[in-house]
């Protein structure tokens, strides 16, 4: 079997696409709609690797949920990768000074294949 991966999204189409990109890599992928959905199946399934999109049903709720998650001693070192379709340049990074937010990568969406595979190996490895 291959390393977990939660997708934590509210986009059904986007954890669909992802997660086949995913399994075809040889992983085994888990989903999650909502932060809260996201917490509940972190402490179910024990995800290797955490992809979350910043903005769900609010704001910040990607936020949230990797604060939640790294203040967690069976989480914390577990590493996240954020895809996001916040303007990683303008909005995020004026956002981003003032939440507690641990993120290996922040990604902006869309993101090819190739360049998801990318990240998610390195930070697995």
């Amino acid at each position: 079997m291959g390393k977990k991966i939660l997708i934590v999204d509210d986009d059904p189409d986007f954890i669909m696409t992802t997660g086949m990109v995913l399994k075809s890599a040889g992983y085994d992928v888990v989903e999650a709609l909502s932060g809260k959905e996201g917490l509940e199946k972190s402490k179910q399934e024990d995800p290797d690797l955490y992809i979350v999109d910043l903005m769900m049903e609010t704001y910040s709720e990607g936020a949230k949920l990797a604060e939640a998650l790294s203040e967690n001693e069976k989480t914390a070192d577990k590493p996240k990768i954020m895809i996001t379709s916040v303007d990683i340049k303008g909005p995020w990074s004026s956002y981003g000074q003032d939440q507690k937010i641990s993120f290996d990568h922040v990604l902006q969406k869309p993101v090819s294949p190739d360049a998801l595979l990318k990240y998610v190996k390195k930070v697995l490895e």
